[in-house]
């Protein structure tokens, strides 16, 4: 069975994640975060191939996550405040990482060093929360900053606009946030109606373009979560 990491803040996500045959990880509440985001899985973990990048403090993780992949316990820098809070929050295309790199943990750049993973940096620390990975060489992102240091490589990204999705708390979330990419099936998921953004047909058309299924969990307003990490 195929597992998904995500807040159980919102249960109809990870009900609907039940019903298309995901095993559900809960993340983990951290009491030093900002209050909507303590449960956002994308600034909980990062898994790069068959190793997972875990918070030390995120002990029932680093467990059940042992299982499957080799865990490397981080956060030696680690606080609620930003940018420290964005250590693990980098996205994953092909042999590429991008994220804020001096944000980045130092045991994920050891290991992109020792594996021959270009280090993409951006300005961005919520690099993660920012794209929805739609394919290996593919994002969607309203950040102009990813999207100039995206320019000169081979991964292919669809601007949008800024927006239209919820985080109670804060002015508003990011749609990476509200979603998570399923490499085995090619397919993402979104917390909501990906139909109610505005930028839904260019969103639907890029996704055919890359072989990519969508799936919305609800039909209500597209909410950060903090992301769904599959593994």
């Amino acid at each position: 069975m195929n597992k998904a990491i995500l807040s159980t803040k919102y249960p109809q996500f990870a009900a609907k994640l039940r019903e298309y045959g995901y095993e559900i990880i809960p993340s983990e509440t951290i009491p030093c975060h900002m209050p909507y985001e303590r449960d956002h899985a994308d600034l909980q973990c990062l898994i790069v191939n068959n190793t997972a990048f875990v918070l030390s403090c995120c002990k029932q993780l680093i467990h059940v996550l042992s299982c499957d992949y080799q865990v490397i316990p981080c956060g030696g820098r680690f606080s609620g405040k930003y940018p420290d809070n964005t250590c693990l929050s980098a996205v994953c295309c092909g042999d590429k990482l991008i994220g804020r790199v001096v944000s980045l943990d130092e045991q994920v750049k050891a290991y992109c060093h020792d594996h021959k993973i270009e280090l993409i940096n951006v300005n961005q620390g919520y690099t993660k929360c920012s794209c929805v990975s739609i394919a290996d060489n593919a994002i969607i992102t309203a950040d102009n900053g990813i999207i100039h240091a995206l320019q000169d490589t081979q991964i292919d990204v669809l601007p949008i606009g800024k927006g239209s999705v919820q985080l109670k708390g804060a002015e508003y979330g990011f749609l990476g946030g509200a979603s998570g990419y399923d490499r085995n099936t090619r397919t993402v998921y979104f917390c909501g109606a990906i139909e109610h953004h505005p930028d839904s047909k260019q969103i639907n058309d890029f996704c055919k373009k890359h072989g990519t299924t969508m799936i919305s969990l609800t039909d209500h307003q597209l909410t950060d979560i903090g992301g769904i990490l599959f593994c």
